[in-house]
């Protein structure tokens, strides 16, 4: 059963091959200020014996349901999504509106907004290869790339989830939200340089910034993006 709270509510979307845990030194930074939900797609932590999804679309319908299983209308929220769950953020963001109950902000990172990476697919490749595309594209930490152990453990979760990402059937984003977007990405980033790309999507404030390190600088920086994340609300209570 849910607990109802007055805190605000921030939703975290996990990036590709993470799990509902990615977040914990986030959770930890922001407990006290927020009720702070992590839904989770199938195949992987809690859910690892479902099947994997397939596409984008189902992937939205699924994290979608479980946002709002526990979404309390009487408080203002947030949505924070890295790289995959920047992706799937940005078409909840647009459906939460339609249903009348949009986000104060959508915070994404690690990823530059809709119909600017262009990379060839990966999902398929064989494992030396798709590891070696992986690696180049920041999807995996460095630790964990030097761990045979990890790399197996972490494969079937990769794969389901760029191929989820990659499906042909998949329509891409047109059109603008009406959320506030707070970006931010990494200075090594493939596509960082593009990240004023947000502008493009949203018809509220857009900001966007640019830190040092790679596609998972969050690893590095969870306290800075704790403090941005709490900003964020305490414009929004100030209002």
């Amino acid at each position: 059963m849910n607990t109802i709270s007055s805190k605000p509510q921030l939703f975290l979307l996990h990036y590709a091959g993470g799990d509902r845990n990615s977040f914990r030194p986030l959770l930890e930074n922001l407990h006290s200020y927020f009720q702070i939900e992590t839904p989770e797609l199938p195949g992987r932590g809690n859910r690892m014996a479902e099947p994997f999804l397939k596409n984008k679309k189902e992937a939205v319908e699924e994290l979608l349901d479980q946002i709002k299983k526990t979404r309390q209308k009487n408080v203002p929220y947030l949505i924070y999504g890295h790289s995959m769950g920047a992706i799937l953020g940005l078409e909840i963001c647009r459906i939460m509106e339609e249903n009348g109950d949009g986000p104060e902000y959508f915070i994404p990172t690690g990823y530059p907004g809709p119909n600017i990476k262009n990379n060839a697919p990966i999902a398929g490749l064989p494992r030396a290869e798709f590891f070696a595309e992986v690696k180049k594209l920041g999807g995996l930490s460095d630790e964990v790339m030097e761990i045979e152990e990890l790399l197996d453990f972490f494969e079937p979760v990769l794969r389901a989830d760029f191929g989820l990402l990659e499906n042909k059937e998949n329509k891409p984003f047109e059109g603008k939200i009406q959320t506030p977007v707070y970006a931010i990405m990494g200075k090594t980033e493939q596509y960082a340089l593009n990240i004023r790309n947000w502008k493009n999507y949203t018809d509220a404030d857009c900001e966007c910034h640019i830190v040092n390190g790679n596609h998972f600088f969050i690893n590095q920086n969870f306290n800075y993006l704790a403090q941005v994340i709490k900003n964020l609300i305490n414009i929004t209570l100030a209002k």
